[in-house]
């Protein structure tokens, strides 16, 4: 049975936020449209100047040490911003961190323990509820393995080199038909499949050390053109996020 995207039940069930950004897959705000535009709206300089590093080179290069990183995303649904995410995460080691998503003006607080996940609604003056793992999921955000297989495209998929916040980045582009989301994620496969995609369009910015930078997601879900944008900053060792409530409260 296909799945509906439905912007209540994103903000209401933690669960179907999961299901909706993982059929795009990443590692990488804005609570309406009228809010302000997607994070991918900044300006980029296209180089056409030979690149220091090949974007396979650089890919291979990908870290496997743990981190943590800044992540800043907008889900849009039919042209109009319905969901930004704002977070702070632990990648490549225990999948932790502290998220906020917003819908209109409703906000779902998210921290995400070793053992647990607490939520929260309605700002400081809101109750903390703890849920068991795994509600929010690392693959959500982890793009890492995205860039491998928009390389296997062939040389259509690599756009050149561009400058986006003083970084130097490749950009990376194509269509992952189902088959390909499998050798990604075969939850992603599955997710895109239950709502009668066929694939997604995705463009992928690594910088030389391999490292997602930007990224946007393209398909259409039940006849719904859905776009996820995603930018990554403020890369660092891993952090400690403890529970936001006393243990046993």
């Amino acid at each position: 049975m296909r799945r509906s995207v439905r912007p209540a039940d994103v903000l209401t069930t933690a669960a179907a936020v999961a299901g909706l950004l993982l059929l795009t897959g990443c590692t990488g705000g804005n609570p309406s449209a009228a809010s302000g535009p997607s994070t991918a709206a900044a300006p980029v300089a296209t180089s056409t100047a030979r690149p220091e590093v090949d974007p396979a080179a650089a890919v291979a290069k990908a870290g496997k040490e743990p981190y943590a990183v800044s992540v800043r995303s907008t889900i849009e649904t039919g042209g109009e911003v319905f969901m930004n995410i704002t977070a702070r995460q632990n990648f490549n080691t225990l999948f932790t961190g502290r998220q906020e998503r917003r819908v209109g003006s409703s906000t779902r607080e998210i921290v995400i323990t070793a053992d647990a996940e607490y939520h929260r609604v309605g700002g400081p003056t809101g109750s903390w509820t703890r849920m068991s793992l795994p509600l929010v999921h690392a693959s959500e955000f982890d793009l890492t393995g995205y860039a491998p297989v928009l390389l296997s495209l062939g040389p259509e998929a690599r756009k050149g080199v561009e400058t986006r916040d003083g970084v130097l980045v490749h950009h990376l582009a194509g269509h992952l038909d189902l088959d390909r989301l499998g050798q990604v994620s075969a939850r992603a496969r599955a997710d895109v499949e239950s709502e009668g995609a066929t694939g997604i369009d995705l463009d992928q910015w690594v910088d030389a050390g391999g490292r997602t930078r930007y990224a946007e997601k393209r398909w259409t879900a039940d006849g719904t053109a859905l776009l996820v944008t995603m930018a990554f900053s403020d890369y660092g060792p891993p952090e400690v996020f403890d529970s936001p409530v006393p243990a046993g409260a």
